[in-house]
């Protein structure tokens, strides 16, 4: 896909977090002000967590690692299936509403390989170009933005930010990498997937989705494509 880009805008990965808060848990009688609990986090801030700290089912505290993930070209379509199941993560979007997309290049993406598809992409952009014509037309009427966005396909091009802690990465990371997923989804799901992973390898421990460790949970509905490891170690 084309004109697809992902970042990493912000982040907290770079301390120990999870070991401070399970040792604070620990030490409650050393702590008697707060000096003693500063002492104990230059103690144990430093350095990343270690596999079997992150593999706790104590997701408490993993909860203060924070990460903000900007998203630049994906559609309205995978925009929809990152904010549907997400847990406590606050996201933000550019809009129909505030946008007006008249003037800009490349508005609609094609969610797959154009050179495989180059009939079914050629049809694609000629549906787009009739549909953003008559948008434009309400635009030059005067027709407010917002409701001349009500013409604007699922393709659209969109600029998302997310942030969330790492055990809620965790979870829409499980969920998105699934082959149920559209294409397009998964791709931005490896992308996320691989800018934590170059953080530290340890912050993506859990992150592929079940079928990937034991069995596919999702029953009847299984997709039958299997997640394998070894093609998210390298």
């Amino acid at each position: 896909m084309k004109n697809l880009e992902v970042r990493i805008l912000e982040h907290n990965l770079y301390t120990n977090f999870p070991k401070f808060l399970a040792m604070l848990t620990q030490r409650g009688h050393q702590i008697s002000n707060m000096k003693d609990l500063e002492i104990l986090w230059v103690k144990s801030k430093t350095g990343m967590p270690n596999e079997k700290l992150i593999k706790l089912p104590h997701t408490t505290i993993q909860r203060m690692n924070h990460v903000v993930v900007a998203i630049v070209g994906l559609s309205t379509k995978a925009l929809t299936q990152f904010r549907t199941h997400a847990k406590r993560v606050t996201c933000i979007s550019t809009s129909t509403q505030y946008s007006e997309y008249s003037g800009r290049d490349n508005n609609y993406i094609l969610p797959f390989d154009e050179e495989l598809y180059a009939g079914l992409a050629e049809d694609m952009q000629k549906a787009y170009k009739k549909v953003h014509e008559e948008y434009k037309t309400l635009i030059a009427r005067g027709v407010d933005k917002d409701i001349a966005g009500y013409l604007l396909p699922q393709g659209l091009r969109k600029a998302f930010i997310m942030c969330a802690n790492i055990d809620d990465w965790r979870y829409i990371l499980k969920t998105r990498l699934c082959h149920r997923n559209t294409v397009e989804t998964q791709v931005i799901a490896r992308l996320i997937y691989d800018e934590i992973k170059t953080i530290d390898p340890v912050w993506v421990i859990g992150c592929l989705p079940e079928c990937a460790y034991t069995k596919c949970v999702e029953g009847h509905f299984c997709c039958g494509k299997k997640i394998k490891k070894e093609d998210y170690e390298t």
